[in-house]
């Protein structure tokens, strides 16, 4: 299999940065060529591209992954391919990305890609993108914290390094509470702590581009025929006979009575046609490229909280925010 690797480094923290890159069905905002990237289950991703001029269709499995640290790959069927993709912190607000690719041409035109450095070229171009997609939004559209380690698939509340994780059963209590399990109301309570939090949530429109197709101009160059009118001048020769009187005729040596036989020739110009093949122009199609001003509409859900005081006795208390 071939391989390549690449690295870049993004003007935004660690954190943000690994949270960004689990969006693995964003991937298309960003990723040349790739149409489509669906998570089926923790571990399991189902791509679809354009590779080599075809579409491509293939499953691939995370075999590792680690929060703040790496994630890894490996194709399970169609297209043969892995990697993994290195995250390491240069500074508080920069984050530095490595990305290995391993795959296996398929054909000719593959092959010839891959001996040009097109494949290589491809995912400097994505990490690029992925760089501008980061920084131009100043944060993550969200993040996908799973550990996965050795097969096994585990839920990691550590967010950073050095921050403390919480056990499965905190977990568990944790899900509890905020889904009312039990019939607890919404939100978590803090041990020796008399306030209760119900979290608000909003969801953010994030804009990405791609290119997609937008027609061909066909230009057929077909030969007609048509009849054109040429006027010429031609001269032909006409024999006028006439009988001279006797005094007027030239006094010759011919005898009397002889016969005679004279052939005079005639002779006419007739038209002879000769066709050349000249330019008469051309027809050249040039493409411009522009900009246009779209507003995209999308309907995103908010989170309010209506606060109730009707079934509240005694002396109200102190108003809190």
């Amino acid at each position: 299999m071939a391989a390549t690797t690449h690295s870049i480094e993004v003007n935004a923290p660690l954190r943000a940065v690994y949270n960004q890159w689990t969006q693995f069905e964003e991937f298309p905002l960003f990723m040349e060529g790739v149409a489509e990237v669906r998570q089926e289950g923790e571990k399991r991703l189902f791509w679809k591209a354009w590779i080599g001029g075809k579409v491509k269709e293939w499953e691939a499995e995370i075999t590792n992954q680690v929060p703040d640290e790496r994630v890894a790959w490996e194709s399970v069927d169609g297209s043969p391919n892995s990697g993994t993709v290195i995250f390491q912190s240069v500074s508080p607000g920069r984050t530095k990305i490595t990305a290995t690719i391993e795959y296996e041409p398929e054909g000719l035109l593959e092959k010839t890609g891959d001996a040009l450095g097109i494949p290589s070229g491809r995912v400097q171009a994505d990490l690029e993108r992925f760089r501008t997609f980061m920084e131009e939004r100043g944060g993550e559209t969200g993040g996908w914290r799973g550990e996965i380690r050795n097969d096994e698939t585990a839920y990691s509340r550590s967010m950073a390094q050095g921050e403390p994780g919480i056990d499965e059963e905190t977990e568990d209590r944790r899900r509890n509470t905020e889904s009312g399990v039990g019939g607890q109301k919404i939100g978590a309570q803090h041990p020796g702590e008399g306030d209760v939090e119900v979290p608000l949530s909003e969801e953010v429109v994030n804009v990405g581009k791609r290119t997609v197709s937008a027609g061909d101009i066909k230009v057929h160059k077909k030969t007609t025929t048509e009849q054109v009118n040429v006027p010429v001048e031609l001269k032909r020769e006409d024999a006028v006979i006439e009988r001279v009187p006797a005094h007027e005729m030239q006094q010759g040596g011919k005898e009397p009575f002889q016969e005679e036989h004279l052939e005079i020739p005639l002779s006419r110009e007739e038209p002879v046609v000769e066709k050349k093949t000249h330019l008469t122009g051309a027809v050249r199609v040039r493409k411009t490229e522009g900009t246009e001003q779209r507003t995209v509409q999308e309907n995103v859900r908010r989170e309010h909280a209506d606060v109730d005081e009707s079934g509240r006795t005694g002396s109200k208390g102190p108003e809190r925010d």
